[in-house]
């Protein structure tokens, strides 16, 4: 009889590969290695392939990793993930794009700044089984040859492309022949606020799209006025518009939608509510074969002549036989435009929707607002929720699991921290946080270490400095008090506000696995800052790199303290779009 396998070495090679394909290949390696003579020539066999997150990290890691796990296994890493600017800048100095990854099928790069060295893209034509491609920018001025270079990527299946700002000084003309089209290309997500008559002039170059993502998409007046072609198997179209009115999405949908099947619209214009009738001719006429609908408005509220809101009445006419056939639903809730706005807005949005990324805990207390209430079709908002903390009471009535990026406004140094506490653990799970913005003073340590010790999976936190939190020195016994009740594992802090000399002492105990450090506001005293992060640096061992805002007059006023008191041997200030990084 064949022995059963009790021990995680004693698992067959297909098991363990199977395992090892949910790991980064860093973590592989690091647990791995040196295990038992079988596993270790299964990591090192030219057929094991690699997947590497090289997420920001330290230079000493960088260094070892680079010797250890890059350098030998280039030609066997089939998905490769890089961020911060300045890092894949490094990374790309020491192992260029070229035919050394030969096995290379996904790359991500996250915050590249394509404008200072676009042969990178260029680069890309090297590999061989490129089929998944994201990029994210902070800025890119030239839209039309980004797109170009990432068109030519001779077996390219899927392109994530997302700039916070574009800007477009090249034309973006209609495809004229098949040299200049994507043969290959089936999956196209972009964003960065493109007028809708860049969309017709890049479908022109994307002749097999079948699924297509645009986030962010303004309108114009503009109608191709010449025949190109069509991708011919657009099933998927996911549109998210700031000011795209119906008429202008109906005349796009009228050239693109005959094929489609699955179509989901978030919209900000009013005339996207205006009659409910209006989408169904529009379903009938240009989209016979769609099976799914997501709709996800957020903007004014719709009234009546009388200026009445018209909730209950729009929801009636999008309950018609027609919506009930399909079973597709909707619901609508109220909030506040932002939350230091008086503005009420209407979100109205099918019920179907598994993920509206963010809402506020006030969407559902609005009685003085609407006198109707939906009932509770969908508890899939997330993955961040933001909540006043007034609200957060016992008995409330909605659950949100699938949260795990928490907001909390107001104070709450004056509330019971452990009622408060107890309230919000019926309402999201606490252990799947992993994003927390909260606010932050004296008055408030001793509630924000009980509430953070029970999130203990918080990852990154943003905290609100307020004006009145001048924090007082604090003496060794409670620092020391400190250490074993604020047990966490952030990693990402991020602050707002006027920051302190002896608050930067308070984070530095607080947070012992830190390792990367945000100050947002240029009237701190940054030089003072850093000198009080880097001087004993024996507690804080994980920090190695910090990010504000600063020029070039900073960078020199830093490199003189650093090297006066010989606070780093080894570092690098790089400029980061507006802002600073040191990294060491």
């Amino acid at each position: 009889m064949k022995r059963s396998a009790t021990h995680f070495e004693d698992l067959s090679n297909e098991l363990l590969l199977d395992t090892f394909d949910f790991l980064n290949g860093y973590h592989i390696f690091d647990a791995f290695s040196n295990l038992n003579n079988r596993i270790q020539q299964l990591i090192t066999s030219p057929d094991f392939f690699l997947k590497l997150n090289i997420s920001f990290m330290s230079k000493s890691d960088f260094n070892k990793r680079s010797i250890n796990i890059i350098r030998p296994y280039m030609n066997q890493i089939i998905s490769l993930q890089l961020s911060e600017s300045f890092f894949i800048k490094k990374f790309l100095a020491s192992f260029p794009i070229d035919t050394s990854f030969n096995r290379l099928e996904s790359l991500i790069l996250k915050d590249l700044n394509v404008d200072h060295d676009i042969s990178i893209l260029i680069s890309l034509a090297q590999l061989p089984r490129l089929f998944s491609l994201k990029i994210f920018f902070f800025e890119c001025c030239e839209l039309f040859i980004v797109f170009q270079l990432i068109l030519r990527l001779p077996v390219l299946q899927y392109a994530n492309i997302l700039c916070s700002s574009w800007t477009i000084t090249v034309p973006f003309p209609l495809a004229t022949n098949d040299n200049q089209r994507s043969m290959t290309l089936e999956y196209l997500a972009f964003d960065g606020l493109p007028r809708l008559s860049k969309i017709y002039n890049l479908l022109s170059y994307t002749p097999r799209l079948r699924r297509l993502s645009v986030e962010h998409i303004w309108g114009d007046s503009y109608t191709p006025l010449v025949q190109f072609i069509l991708p011919r198997n657009l099933t998927s179209i996911s549109l998210c518009s700031w000011g795209l009115s119906f008429d202008e999405l109906a005349s796009f949908i009228a050239i693109v939608g005959s094929e489609l099947e699955f179509l989901r619209i978030s919209i900000v214009h009013q005339t996207a509510l205006s009659n409910a009738y209006q989408w169904q001719q529009l379903m009938l006429r240009h989209m016979p074969r769609l099976r799914t609908f997501l709709f996800d408005y957020h903007g004014p509220l719709i009234k009546d002549a009388d200026e009445n809101n018209r909730c209950r009445t729009l929801l009636d006419e999008f309950s018609s036989p027609f919506w009930i056939e399909r079973q597709w639903f909707f619901a609508h809730s109220h909030c506040h435009y932002h939350q230091f706005s008086q503005e009420v807005r209407l979100a109205f949005y099918s019920t179907q929707m598994r993920r509206r990324y963010c809402c506020q805990i006030d969407e559902f207390l609005d009685d003085n607002i609407c006198s109707y209430q939906d009932p509770v079709f969908n508890l899939f908002f997330g993955p961040r929720i933001s909540m006043k903390n007034r609200n957060i009471v016992a008995n409330f009535p909605f659950q949100f699991p699938r949260v795990t990026e928490l907001e909390l406004r107001d104070n709450y140094y004056t509330i019971n921290i452990d009622s408060f506490i107890d309230n919000l653990s019926h309402i999201i799970i606490l252990t799947n946080i992993t994003y927390l913005r909260i606010s932050f003073n004296n008055q408030l340590l001793n509630n924000f270490v009980k509430l953070l010790n029970r999130m203990p999976n918080v990852q990154k936190l943003i905290l609100d400095v307020r004006p009145s939190s001048e924090m007082e020195v604090l003496s060794n016994q409670q620092t020391n008090t400190l250490d074993f009740v604020c047990n966490n594992n952030v990693r990402t802090v991020q602050i707002t506000g006027e920051l302190a000399l002896a608050t930067v002492q308070l984070i530095k105990n607080l947070f012992p696995r830190m390792e990367h450090l945000r100050i947002l506001n240029r009237e701190n005293d940054l030089i003072s800052i850093v000198r009080t992060l880097l001087s004993n640096r024996i507690n804080n061992s994980h920090l190695f790199s910090l990010t504000f805002d600063g020029d070039d007059a900073m960078i020199k006023k830093l490199k003189t303290i650093i090297d006066n008191k010989k606070l780093l041997d080894n570092y690098n200030i790089e400029h980061r779009q507006s802002e600073l990084c040191l990294w060491w």
